[in-house]
């Protein structure tokens, strides 16, 4: 007699999608200027906080200094005028109006030292995430506009991205089991599951509706932000 053997029938749907990292930051200036300091380069590690870019402030410090001068001087007539009037409670209209047009001048130069403040901040660029430099178009000693940038990704954040068709959303949930194909590693699959599906839906280059669906994927190779790839979703085993 044949021999009869037990297997196992599955239930499943499939999706294309690519490799993403969670955590990715593209980086620029705020303004134009000349760079004067460069700290890293492209295959780098950086550190969340770790500089790695700055510009000349040389101008911008002048500016400041000024900008501070300016404050002090405002905030001393503000001073005089309070000092003439007593702070009354009932002072009159002229005096209410040397007041207020005093207050507003130390307003105005109080908010002119921050602004050049917040610029001479900007001049360094800082890493918001742990990660590696994956492309750098800043360069020391060039004039640098808003569009030259600093590329950072975290490699630990990389998750699979599967564009669910919206016909199966039904199906799809967190937690579930997926097994995912890279057409990097044609001849491996690797263990997912799910870790979010997504609010709404998205659309294609070519028009087809789609929902984005993440996955933790589960593998010791060389994983690369833009990798294509397949997740076949587990809906049940049936015995």
């Amino acid at each position: 007699m044949p021999t009869v053997e037990k297997k196992q029938l599955l239930r499943s749907f499939t999706a294309s999608g690519t490799i993403e990292s969670k955590n990715k930051a593209i980086l620029h200036f705020q303004t134009m200027g000349k760079v004067v300091w460069v700290g890293v380069e492209k295959g780098n590690t950086v550190s969340a906080g770790q500089a790695l870019a700055i510009l000349d402030i040389t101008e911008l410090k002048a500016s400041f200094r000024q900008a501070e001068q300016d404050f002090i001087a405002a905030k001393a007539e503000v001073e005089k005028v309070y000092d003439e009037t007593g702070r009354k409670v009932d002072e009159s209209f002229s005096e209410k109006v040397k007041r207020t047009a005093s207050e507003a001048k130390q307003n105005k130069a109080f908010d002119a030292m921050k602004k050049i403040e917040k610029q001479i901040q900007d001049a360094t660029l800082v890493s918001p995430i742990n990660g590696i430099v994956t492309n750098i178009s800043i360069r020391k000693g060039e004039n640098v506009s808003t569009a030259e940038t600093i590329e950072i990704i975290d490699a630990s954040s990389f998750h699979f991205r599967a564009e669910v068709d919206e016909t199966d959303y039904g199906r799809v949930f967190v937690g579930q089991q997926a097994r995912i194909t890279l057409d990097a590693y044609k001849n491996e699959v690797f263990n997912g599951k799910v870790i979010f599906v997504g609010l709404k839906t998205e659309v294609t280059s070519s028009g087809v509706s789609f929902v984005p669906v993440e996955l933790d994927l589960d593998s010791n190779k060389k994983i690369i932000d833009g990798l294509t790839g397949e997740a076949e979703f587990i809906e049940r085993e049936e015995e």
